[in-house]
């Protein structure tokens, strides 16, 4: 392969990194989160409208529980999950029912236990003594009715 080649690969590679890592960076990050962001697709307004109405809107954004909050972690996540949603709105690949993928629903209750792990240190936590993930009992939360959690493989 020619020098030039792999040079303009090593480029090519260091900015598509950059890109990616550039979604941890606060100011991209906060217009890349949050209800404006996210409702911006019609798909999900009503799950915007119930979060906005809900205590959640005063502490957290959609990233806080739908994103890991580790830098690089939590920078591909987004990337992939937002290069997978714009793909999926492009294509016409709207799923009838939304399901949140196993790791994302580990990202959502780490992100659960992340905020509320004082509490959980009082009254336990659910998945070594219940051996179920927060939602269990608090799946309408944040998001009402609208919101069904429904892991990968379940009917």
């Amino acid at each position: 392969m020619k020098r030039s080649t792999l040079i303009a690969l090593l480029v090519i590679a260091v900015a598509g990194l950059g890109g990616i890592l550039s979604t941890k960076i606060p100011f991209i990050s906060k217009q890349l989160d949050g209800p404006k962001f996210c409702g911006s697709c019609h798909l999900m307004k009503p799950w915007v409208d119930t979060y906005s109405a809900s205590d959640h809107k005063k502490y957290s954004t959609c990233g806080d529980c739908h994103i890991p909050h580790e830098v690089i972690t939590g920078a591909f996540y987004k990337a992939y999950t937002g290069s997978r949603d714009t793909f999926d709105m492009i294509f016409n690949r709207i799923p009838d029912v939304i399901r949140i993928s196993d790791h994302g629903s580990k990202v959502v209750n780490d992100n659960c236990l992340r905020c509320h792990t004082k509490i959980m240190e009082t009254v336990g936590f659910p998945k070594n003594d219940r051996g179920q993930n927060c939602y269990g009992c608090h799946q309408n939360l944040p998001h009402s009715k609208y919101w069904t959690i429904e892991q990968e493989g379940a009917k």
